[in-house]
């Protein structure tokens, strides 16, 4: 199908009209799947009977309560959307504008708890899906809809292993129009900082880990702080101290304190040589340390193809298809693209509606308007890969 036919095709599809956008997405805020709270399995039920009927197989993965879905044809695909089920929790419903599951749309927008981030981005997916169905080419295309990415749990991990995989891929989080082609990485350090135990009227028979805190998070600033490699996507890598944990009652000396540390990492660096940095640096501290990795938090290596890949070429082609400019840059946060390109070998991008802004905050919500232009690129750069 030439350039211009498909262009007129999705300018005219109810599958990627305004209307049809705003409803999806809307509806799939609707349906709560917060992480720890809800599982995912209503809303991967929901966007499997959506596309019941348009050609393609819905398969689901994983734990039964929690599944992942998968979806495909018979046919051999050329490219993959990937987005996650699940969403970060509501902080505080009382002070949200609108109800943070009724999927209000309102002012030109779609509002909820997950519109941004990145129920917006499913919807996009399910209408491009419905729209290459629509044309008879859906054969060339695959969707992971993932279970647990905001808490680095293994749903697009299962869908690579069970099969569901492209030569090219597409990561929709929102990225304001922007086009992803380098992401950090992610590790969150915990530093034990040993004492001894007892009564707050004793201090002398006590050692008191509280003592050395500022020393340690003294020794962090300086790690941040020290001339570093950077990337001209990503910048320089980052130590962030998030928490601290000590403590029983007040008039006990504690036996321990740990503090944990946000490491951004940059394409290049290892997990085993941050550990052995960290480690390193806090000889300069006195006291008795433990340095390990904070595992309910999840490790997020970082990734990046090469601006003249494939997949760029293509969506540049989509972009300019669809009066858009493209503005490479560098995700700040971690996603799942990074299973795409580091474990599955996949040339991926990360491009979708919405601003990074919005993205876990209170009164979350998305523009229709950035959908229905997000969608016009992501039908022309699946179509056009289809194609190639």
């Amino acid at each position: 199908m030439r350039r211009e036919r498909w262009n007129e095709s999705a300018a005219d599809s109810p599958e990627l009209s305004e209307a049809r956008l705003a409803e999806l997405t809307s509806r799939y805020v609707s349906i709560p799947s917060v992480n720890g709270e809800h599982h995912e399995r209503a809303l991967a039920l929901a966007i499997a009977e959506d596309l019941h009927g348009s050609g393609f197989e819905t398969v689901l993965v994983g734990e039964e309560s929690r599944p992942s879905l998968g979806v495909r044809t018979s046919g051999e695909p050329r490219v993959l959307l990937n987005g996650h089920l699940d969403t970060v929790p509501v902080d505080d419903v009382d002070e949200w504008r609108f109800d943070p599951f009724g999927g209000v749309i309102a002012d030109s927008a779609v509002h909820g708890r997950g519109a941004c981030d990145m129920k917006g981005g499913l919807a996009i997916q399910v209408a491009v899906a419905q729209w290459l169905s629509s044309l008879g080419v859906a054969d060339g295309i695959a969707l992971h809809f993932a279970m647990g990415e905001e808490r680095g749990e293994p749903g697009t991990e299962e869908l690579i292993r069970a099969g569901f995989v492209a030569p090219i891929g597409l990561v929709l989080e929102p990225t304001d129009l922007q086009l992803g082609i380098a992401q950090r990485g992610l590790v969150t350090l915990r530093i034990t900082i040993g004492g001894r135990a007892g009564h707050a009227s004793r201090p002398e028979l006590t050692d008191n880990p509280l003592s050395r805190l500022a020393d340690v998070l003294a020794m962090i600033s300086r790690l941040d702080s020290a001339p570093s490699r950077a990337h001209p996507l990503l910048g320089s890598p980052t130590w962030t101290p998030t928490m601290v944990h000590s403590g029983m009652i007040p008039s006990m000396v504690p036996g321990s304190c740990q503090i944990h540390v946000d490491r951004r990492m940059i394409p290049g660096e290892t997990v085993e040589a941050l550990l052995e940095t960290t480690r390193e640096a806090l000889t300069e501290v006195t006291g008795e340390f433990d340095v390990d990795i904070a595992e309910e938090e999840g490790v997020y290596l970082p990734a990046e193809i090469s601006e003249e890949s494939t997949a760029v070429s293509h969506m540049r082609a989509a972009l300019e298809a669809n009066g858009e400019e493209m503005r490479l840059f560098g995700t700040p946060y971690s996603s799942d693209v990074r299973h795409l390109i580091n474990q599955a070998g996949i040339e991926a991008v990360t491009f979708g509606p919405g601003s990074a802004s919005e993205m876990h905050a209170r009164d979350e919500f998305i523009q229709i308007d950035h959908l229905t232009r997000a969608a016009g690129v992501v039908a022309a750069f699946a179509i056009s890969t289809i194609e190639a």
